[in-house]
């Protein structure tokens, strides 16, 4: 041992002080981190109360784009003034869109907002395809329109069925019609019976009796319906519902034979 040697104390490190002071700062920091987003959802909310409030930020002009034959104009802008001037943000796109699907001869309705202020409403004319038996029209979409005061265009074809079957009649229709047409035949008028069973009157005659599948029938009957169209005119009824053929019924009296 030497005299005299220089001798240092050094303090033991405390790891419990070290250990508090380290979960003090992260605790600082959590509740730092909670404070800020309190402080910005705050502020979002109350911009966005300002953003949305009725009379702030007015739509200032209205943009119809489309064809507007046989749309009455007057009614559409009726239908489109109450927008002018409500929130831009806040507005319902779906009730401006369902206030102008309302106006007579408007089909479809596409709404978009145009910054800064404006919107632009496109519209596509609504094209009949069939007038319903029961009242109102069928459009090219298959769905049941009504035009009080409107005459629709002549020489629609008359569709009659169930309550809810229109989109039903007018896919069929199209299919039948796309069958029919190679051989210069065109439906006056389809029916759909709550048996499910199809009757199609021909411009000019016949009347064809069809079961749930109607397309294959009616192509075996096209296929012989040239060695037939000499006596169409004496044709009451074809009725195609039969597994490997078809049964003609004929008309009695002058022009026919039974």
């Amino acid at each position: 041992m030497r005299m005299g040697a220089d001798v240092r104390a050094r303090a033991a490190p405390d790891h419990r002080s070290s250990w508090w002071s380290g979960r003090t700062r992260r605790i600082n920091r959590r509740y730092a981190r909670t404070a800020a987003l309190i402080v910005a959802g705050l502020a979002l909310a109350l911009g966005g109360h300002a953003l949305l409030a009725p009379n702030r930020f007015p739509v200032r002009s209205v943009h119809v784009i489309g064809r507007f034959q046989r749309i009455p104009q007057p009614l559409l802008i009726a239908a489109v003034r109450p927008f002018l001037y409500q929130n831009f943000y806040s507005l319902r796109l779906a009730a401006v869109r369902a206030a102008v699907s309302q106006v007579p001869w408007v089909g479809s309705v596409r709404v978009e907002r145009r910054f800064p202020r404006a919107l632009v409403i496109t519209i596509g004319r609504l094209h009949l395809a069939a007038r319903w038996a029961h009242g109102g029209w069928v459009d090219t979409h298959g769905e049941h329109v009504h035009l009080q005061g409107y005459g629709p265009p002549a020489g629609l074809p008359v569709f009659q069925g169930p309550a809810a079957s229109e989109q039903e009649m007018w896919t069929h229709y199209e299919r039948l019609q796309a069958l029919l047409q190679p051989a210069g035949l065109a439906i006056a008028a389809l029916d759909l019976t709550r048996r499910g069973t199809w009757r199609v009157m021909l411009k000019g005659g016949p009347l064809l009796v069809l079961g749930r599948k109607a397309c294959a029938p009616l192509q075996r009957f096209l296929t012989v319906f040239p060695q037939l169209a000499a006596r169409r005119s004496a044709m009451r009824q074809v009725d195609l519902r039969y597994t490997n053929g078809f049964a003609i019924g004929w008309k009695t009296g002058p022009g026919g034979q039974k």
